[in-house]
């Protein structure tokens, strides 16, 4: 039978147009172009659905070939259309390098395997990927942070966060430990480097590197080498600052001396027992003064599982840093020298250390349990894990750390299968928020991993509550709309309506299979899933309106004021949005009628009980409500009775006047161009969590404005932080805005409104 068939025929065409298009980003890529590179890779076929495999085809053979330049390769995937689509190919690059970078098993310390392994890692540096995910950390949001955060405790080990963060560091070598790749050794014969006060200077210009050995403890035969507790600690911290940021070579400066480390080609130490020639290695005793090449040092990675272990080498001595065994200062330090790897296969004597004579664990001079915890989670260490974020629930006072901690443990203990574990973590991380404290702070993936696990209990048999761990979030799930309701409010405060929308009609429109015990048979639904449920339509209504659909808002509230068994308040918050729309149309009467009886509901809602029950979700209370009626009762009386259409008319006097001049050419000001100034100038006076006329405007330290109600409840449901810069912030940094509250009530006042419309028309 000739030809093929249709599908053969398209699979054809795509891939003829396919591969000169991947051709051509790869030249662009190849001359560092990556604007043009990127303008290329944008015209391939099906790039939603196929960008993980023409990233792979793109980056992956000639990056491991050593042909790209890994800064041209990231300003080409920074400039892509989506973060997901910039980390598919951070995946890409980290799987080549970590692929091409591991040292070969049975490698050990001999001479060719360590010399290959620093060429090999030199070609493919970590730090530049680090540098770049710590970058996007720090601006991106929802998912696609998640995402970055993963990858930065999965890719990048404590050290080299450590490094980026410019934290201290201390390093230890390993040579006297006995360690090998069959045993662990003994950690208390780790040697800490550090630099010696005036005593250990060689002279004015150089200090000299010393490993401190210890001291004979009393009564004990052996010797701890662990740095005395009378002793400077910061003589013993080192910073790594990289000397090119797309490298992995660094300066090693002392904390304590601000001094940088060096490998002198003077001053030569003795040689060694087989004849090879060591070099000294002092600080430059001139602070911040750089010694030149002789001071940049090369991270060697040595092993896979400890990514904490490296060796130093010196690639201007081609030498690597290390302190003989047999060679004391004195009874309490040790020479740190350099020197080049054993000749051909040959490892180093036992006598030296063997396999990890140059070995150097380096590590956070200092890291909270809370590091350590999510380090031990994302290592898949989860008992060490929940021990230590047990620990930092009780060092941290912060709300805002504390559902980090809880939203970590609980899914490490769900993983360890401690199922009645789980449970008191989750109610914890209710207290602080629930679902929108996790949202905030992008660990919703955690929080659906619990929510559905404790949904999947409550409704199955013994049998299947293991199961139950394999369930994803769905619209059934009980869980699922107050997601969706925490996941469209982090989007309504960041002003994205459109994907607020999205999961508001989620939330609004899924129907939980579990159900009160009160409400079972008869019909209805609780009065909690009631609530929720007219409140994701309201919300609904508030995103268009903001994005000036009246028309959709109203089709919303009405939907949601046809729900049976709305609250009293429920319907005021209903009736004020409608008058609100109405407002916006111009129909000033009927929006009056309207907002007349949101506030005889808000009243009944009122006496009823003074303030709503705070809670995650809660709107307002019914006080706040009747004064955002009352407010927007006011402005609705001053645009119904046209108070700055008349004074936007000339007048003799010259205080206002009809014209602006644009250009020199006179143009009569208009009742829509007024009432366009007057929704501007409005628009500025609304809550951004609410979209709600403030009537107690506070500002905090960043500079952002909200209803004193609002953020206080915000603060107390969802933790210590700015909903909009996500920047710590307590109730006590919170300051009155009298400019602003003067400037509403100048606005609200029926004679200083139209004259300040006029003159801003002017």
């Amino acid at each position: 039978m000739e030809g093929g068939t249709p599908r053969d025929d398209t699979a054809a065409r795509l891939a003829s147009n396919v591969e000169p298009l991947l051709a051509e980003t790869r030249a662009h890529l190849l001359h560092k172009e990556p604007d043009r590179a990127r303008a290329s890779f944008l015209r391939l076929p099906e790039l939603e659905s196929r960008r993980k495999s023409y990233l792979e085809a793109t980056l992956r053979d000639f990056y491991a070939s050593g042909l790209f330049d890994i800064p041209v390769l990231l300003t080409f995937l920074e400039a892509l259309p989506s973060w997901h689509w910039t980390l598919d190919g951070c995946a890409v690059l980290h799987n080549v390098s970590s692929a091409l970078r591991a040292p070969s098993s049975g490698a050990g310390g001999g001479g060719n395997a360590l010399r290959a392994l620093e060429a090999r890692q030199r070609k493919f540096p970590q730090m530049p990927l680090a540098f770049f995910l710590l970058k996007l950390m720090s601006h991106l949001e929802g998912s696609a942070r998640v995402r970055a955060e993963s990858y930065w405790y999965a890719w990048v080990s404590p050290t080299l966060r450590a490094v980026a963060s410019g934290q201290p560091l201390e390093l230890k070598i390993l040579s006297r430990t006995g360690r090998s790749e069959y045993r662990q050794g003994d950690t208390s014969k780790e040697e800490i480097l550090y630099a010696p006060g005036n005593a250990g200077t060689f002279d004015n210009d150089r200090r000299n590197a010393l490993c401190w050995v210890g001291e004979r403890a009393e009564g004990s035969e052996s010797e701890e080498a662990a740095w005395p507790q009378d002793k400077d600690r910061a003589k013993a911290q080192w910073r790594l600052i990289p000397s090119d940021v797309h490298t992995d070579t660094f300066l090693l400066q002392s904390v304590r001396f601000e001094e940088y480390l060096y490998s002198a080609d003077y001053a030569k130490f003795k040689k060694d027992s087989r004849g090879k020639s060591r070099s000294r290695t002092f600080t430059w005793r001139k602070p911040g003064e750089s010694p030149g090449p002789a001071g940049k040092w090369q991270l060697v990675s040595l092993s896979v599982e400890e990514r904490d272990v490296f060796a130093l080498y010196n690639p201007y001595q081609r030498e690597f840093l290390y302190a003989p065994t047999a060679d004391l200062l004195d009874s309490k330090r040790r020479h740190v020298l350099t020197r080049a790897a054993p000749d051909g296969a040959r490892e180093a004597s036992n006598t030296e250390g063997g396999a990890m004579w140059c070995a150097w664990r380096i590590v956070p001079a200092q890291q909270s349990s809370m590091e350590r915890g999510v380090e031990a989670f994302f290592a898949k260490k989860y008992p060490v894990a929940v021990e230590q974020l047990t620990q930092a629930l009780k060092d941290l006072p912060d709300n805002t750390e504390h559902v980090k901690c809880f939203a970590y443990r609980m899914t490490a203990n769900l993983r360890l299968c401690r199922f009645d574990l789980v449970a008191p973590d989750f109610q914890a991380i209710q207290s602080l928020g629930g679902d929108k404290a996790a949202i905030f702070h992008g660990l919703a993936h955690l929080w659906e991993e619990n929510a559905s696990y404790l949904a999947a209990m409550a409704n199955s048999s013994p049998d299947l509550q293991i199961q139950a761990i394999e369930i994803s979030t769905s619209p059934e799930n009980p869980f699922f709309m107050r997601h969706q309701l925490s996941k469209g409010d982090d989007y309504f405060v960041r002003r994205d309506f459109q994907a607020a929308i999205v999961c508001y009609q989620e939330a609004a429109t899924c129907n939980p299979t579990i159900t009160s015990t009160a409400s079972e048979g008869s019909g209805l639904e609780d009065p909690e899933t009631t609530r929720q449920r007219v409140r994701a339509y309201v919300s609904c209504a508030k995103c268009f309106f903001a994005l000036d659909e009246s028309e959709n808002a109203w089709q919303y509230l009405s939907i949601a004021h046809d729900i049976t068994g709305v609250s009293v308040e429920g319907e005021a918050a209903i009736l004020l949005w409608k008058g609100k729309c109405r407002r916006a149309q111009k129909s000033y009467d009927d929006s009056l009628e309207l907002l007349e009886k949101a506030f005889d509901r808000a009243s009944a809602a009122s006496a009823a009980s003074a303030c709503l029950p705070s809670s995650a979700g809660t709107p307002m209370s019914a006080a706040v409500l009747k004064r955002s009626i009352l407010m927007e009762m006011k402005v609705v009386g001053l645009l119904r009775q046209g108070v700055y259409d008349t004074l936007l008319t000339t007048e003799e006097n010259g205080v206002a006047s009809s014209t602006v001049e644009s250009n020199g050419i006179s143009s009569p000001v208009t009742g829509g161009d007024a009432e366009k100034t007057l929704t501007q100038m409005m628009e500025i006076f609304h809550c951004p969590l609410s979209l709600e006329l403030m009537d107690d405007p506070v500002t905090t330290p960043d500079g952002n404005t909200y209803e004193r109600s609002m953020i206080e409840q915000h603060l107390e449901v969802n933790g210590c932080f700015d909903p909009l810069t996500r920047a710590p912030l307590t109730k006590s940094q919170l300051h009155p805005n009298r400019a602003l509250k003067q400037l509403m009530e100048t606005l609200l006042s029926d004679h200083r409104l139209g004259l300040l419309l006029a003159s801003c028309s002017t």
